[in-house]
């Protein structure tokens, strides 16, 4: 495979990943693959089933039903605040309205705003995002800018970043978001289980090593003028974009300080406060009246009075309830409710949200530290004898092909990255000459979507190449920790598509395939390991994107994951709703649209 060795590429990185709040940098986004998804801040959710029927964890399961879809026709969200309804671009802009609460539907409930060792998934994020102010934030070029902080810096070759924190900012508890307040922020999500593997390259090594105690001081620092250092061991130029995600939400002191803060209240600095929370039926926020933002028309915000957050696992209920009139926003994934949302919906003048072009991939995931899968030619012959059209057809109809991790229009995209095609004659001789498994033990939890999916694969596979296939079922619940600790060969999965490669890494490094490894698949390669750390070297996107590419063809060569589809979230909203997905920045730029399911409600507003 060709390689190229590059140290840091970037040469205007002082201002690089944007100095003031009034500039912007050339840099990319979503929660080292860490933040964004485990998401320890990397993009992940597990996906051993359709994600609209069970809680998220920061993984998600395989989407047996999720359906990709190119990006929505029509309907996307009204960046002007133009009616919902689609009217003429040149039409005078609706004055924005005051007032009202929004009822936005969740596919799950979240059982702990606690974010450091959270699996805090997508609606759980979706939540935090109304609550709490990132650090940063993407823009729509994949830049990162200052969001929450005045200003954000790093040194030449992203070893060293400064945090200067906005003056007048206050928490929803009345106390002060200075500077002092982002120092607790980075020690505690640093020495989170899952937070802290995106500070695992800090100055002197990781926290979470228990032989380590030291690993904080000099490496995280709160300067006499306020501001706060991060230092790290190596270049770590995604670091920006883990701030604009799960490591960027910036929590009260008090908060910090609760003897019960896994089952309490989030406290944050953002539009709205979070008032309650009632498990499986409603998390309720209300307006923050001191919040420090203005809208695009220079009023204070938040424009809602409050949101109201309500998690239904069921994804007929929630398209049932929309159409009802009963709820504003919605939630789905399901593949099959595409073409209604699409079609019927945007037809009688509702909208859907916009979304970026990085989208997850479900995929079968393979364990590649064990038998049978430790085997590259089983892996790969396994690929051959899989009809992947056949699986979209009956579980996944409309949606993409994928044939690599990164979906089409985000970095890394290949048409043909030379992943193996269905070839069932290719595959019989392959394993003819290497052996066929006396069984292939394919994991899948226990609710009947899954299973219909798993026993098309069993049946596939023995029909194609005379495999024995034993479907072995779970509770949900075990998931994640079958994935964490190893014990399974095979099983579907949802995850990556957070549009930055870098933000990958804790799911592709070999540092991470050991013990409980948020390295799902126990991939180690050299190649690989070179690559991740290499796009942690450069803010440029055209770099970026050729780095993902070389992943992308490392992947296909070596069959680590059999790729499925890409993923396609509908989020859509009832006519006379506005501005979702809009967040105002002080550069001008327009922010990055949805990712993966995840909405900003901040400058939503209602007609009366």
């Amino acid at each position: 495979m060709k390689r190229r060795v590059r140290l840091v590429v970037a040469p205007l990185v002082a201002g690089a990943m944007i100095a003031a709040a009034c500039g912007g940098s050339d840099d990319s986004s979503d929660d080292t693959g860490a933040d964004e998804e485990v998401d320890a801040g990397g993009g992940e959710e597990p996906a051993d089933e359709p994600a609209d029927d069970a809680e998220e964890p920061a993984d998600e399961p395989a989407d047996d039903g999720d359906e990709p879809a190119d990006e929505p026709a029509d309907g996307e969200d009204d960046m002007a605040e133009e009616p919902a309804d689609g009217e003429d671009d040149m039409a005078e802009p609706m004055a924005i309205q005051r007032g009202g609460t929004l009822t936005y539907l969740l596919e799950a409930e979240s059982d702990t705003w606690d974010i450091p060792g959270a699996n805090c998934a997508v609606s759980c994020i979706t939540v935090m995002n109304a609550v709490a102010d990132t650090m940063t934030i993407v823009n729509e070029d994949g830049g990162i800018e200052p969001f929450l902080l005045q200003e954000f810096t790093a040194n030449d070759d992203f070893t060293e970043f400064t945090l200067v924190m906005r003056d007048g900012v206050t928490f929803h508890d009345g106390t002060p978001a200075d500077g002092a307040a982002v120092y607790r922020n980075m020690i505690e999500m640093a020495s989170g289980t899952l937070q802290g593997q995106v500070f695992f390259d800090l100055l002197n090594g990781t926290p979470l090593n228990a032989n380590n105690p030291g690993a904080i001081e000099d490496s995280i620092v709160l300067n006499d003028d306020g501001s706060v250092t991060v230092s790290f061991n190596k270049p770590f130029a995604t670091f920006g974009n883990n701030l604009a995600g799960r490591t960027g939400w910036l929590l009260a002191p008090s908060f910090w300080d609760s003897e019960t803060r896994a089952g309490d209240l989030a406290v944050g600095t953002g539009p709205f406060i979070m008032e309650e929370q009632v498990r499986g039926e409603v998390t309720r926020l209300v307006a923050n009246p001191n919040y420090w933002r203005m809208g695009a028309d220079g009023e204070p915000l938040p424009y809602l009075d409050g949101v109201d957050f309500r998690p239904n696992p069921d994804v007929s209920t929630r398209r049932a309830t929309m159409q009802s009139g009963d709820a504003d926003v919605n939630h789905d994934s399901f593949g099959e409710n595409r073409e209604f949302w699409e079609g019927e919906w945007l037809d009688d003048g509702n909208g859907l949200v916009e979304t970026d072009p990085a989208r997850e991939v479900g995929y079968l995931m393979f364990n590649n530290s064990i038998p049978p899968f430790d085997n590259p030619d089983v892996r790969r012959a396994l690929t051959l004898c899989t009809d992947r059209n056949e699986y979209l057809t009956f579980r996944a109809p409309g949606n993409a092909l994928a044939n690599g991790p990164f979906a089409e229009g985000a970095a890394g995209y290949i048409e043909d990255p030379g992943f193996p095609q269905f070839d069932p004659e290719a595959g019989n001789a392959l394993f003819d000459e290497i052996g066929r498994p006396d069984v292939i033990n394919y994991g899948t939890t226990d609710a009947p979507a899954n299973l219909l999916t798993a026993e098309l694969f069993a049946d596939m596979w023995n029909r194609n190449c005379g495999l024995n296939v034993a479907i072995d079922q779970f509770a949900q619940s075990e998931l994640i920790t079958r994935a964490i600790t190893g014990q399974f060969e095979v099983f579907a999965w949802r995850n990556h598509g957070q549009g930055h490669p870098g933000l990958e890494l804790v799911w592709w490094h070999s540092r991470h395939a050991e013990g409980l490894a948020l390295n799902f698949g126990r991939i180690v390669d050299p190649a690989m390991d070179e690559l991740l750390f290499e796009s942690w070297t450069t803010v440029d996107r055209a770099e970026i994107d050729e780095i993902a590419k070389e992943m992308n063809q490392l992947f296909a060569d070596q069959v680590y994951n059999m790729w499925l589809d890409t993923t396609q979230w509908s989020i859509p909203y009832r006519d006379g709703v506005h501005g979702l997905q809009h967040i105002t920045l002080e550069s001008g730029n327009r922010n990055q649209q949805a990712v993966a399911g995840r909405v900003e409600v901040d400058e939503a507003w209602i007609e009366s």
